[in-house]
């Protein structure tokens, strides 16, 4: 009972935050030049981030000894996927854009916040979506922004990978300048201990009611998610297929296995 009570508080706190802070960047994208909106909308996300992660009784830890969440350089960013607070932990850490499966963009009010924050929407399921996803990709990198994907194209509890799916790495396959951000997301500890293999597990979303997985995770008392960056894959001369297998590999390692 008292994780429950947590947990809606928790959300309770954080819905009208989200809602505000969500339609506010997309007002006050506005106010720049078009070329300069989606590295705006990208800043603004990761200081709104930071503050839902606050509301949500999240503290996230980054682990980055090579400094590249403070790099500038625009480069496809790839993580493990656990569940639904991913995107407000890794948007905490730099300044990103998502890409998002295509079905966000109808959700009632999440949808609008999703356009106004410069999500890049894809619909799996269409194989010539991929060339869309592609476009929209180089084309926030080409306007500073860092771009992230989900390669295992859904959720896993880890510590393992599945497979990961390489239409995202496509965008920059090949390019003499581009680059490939490997990043891994664990819960490491609860209530001021180290997080139990039961409790990692607990977090990731294993195809329940969205709700019901969203308020699990939210009752762990005082969880800290740990987010290890790694080092920057050069992708001169690599195919996509190529970037998705040493990309992995990368994310492997930064998990310890």
């Amino acid at each position: 009972m008292p994780g429950t009570i947590r947990a809606v508080g928790r959300l309770l706190a954080f819905l009208p935050v989200l809602t505000w802070r969500g339609l506010w960047i997309g007002f006050s994208a506005l106010r720049h030049p078009p070329a300069e909106r989606a590295l705006a909308r990208a800043r603004w996300q990761m200081h709104s981030c930071a503050v839902f992660c606050r509301r949500l009784g999240v503290r996230v830890h980054i682990v980055d000894p090579g400094g590249h969440a403070r790099d500038d350089r625009a480069m496809l960013a790839i993580s493990n996927h656990l569940g639904v607070l991913d995107p407000w932990i890794l948007a905490s850490t730099m300044p990103m854009a998502f890409a998002a499966k295509a079905e966000m963009a109808s959700w009632p009010v999440m949808g609008r916040i999703c356009r106004n924050v410069g999500i890049v929407f894809v619909e799996r399921s269409r194989r010539m979506e991929t060339t869309r996803l592609v476009d929209e990709i180089r084309d926030r990198m080409r306007h500073g922004v860092r771009v992230l994907v989900f390669p295992e194209g859904t959720t896993s509890r880890g510590p393992d990978l599945l497979p990961f799916k390489t239409g995202g790495f496509e965008a920059v396959a090949g390019m003499d300048d581009g680059a490939v951000l490997p990043i891994y997301m664990v819960l490491a500890s609860v209530a001021g201990r180290p997080a139990t293999f039961e409790e990692q597990q607990s977090i990731g979303w294993s195809g329940e009611p969205m709700m019901r997985h969203a308020l699990r995770a939210l009752s762990l008392d005082r969880p800290v998610v740990e987010v290890r960056i790694g080092d920057p894959i050069p992708t001169a001369g690599l195919s996509r297929k190529d970037l998705a297998d040493r990309a992995r590999a990368a994310v492997l390692g930064l998990a310890g296995l």
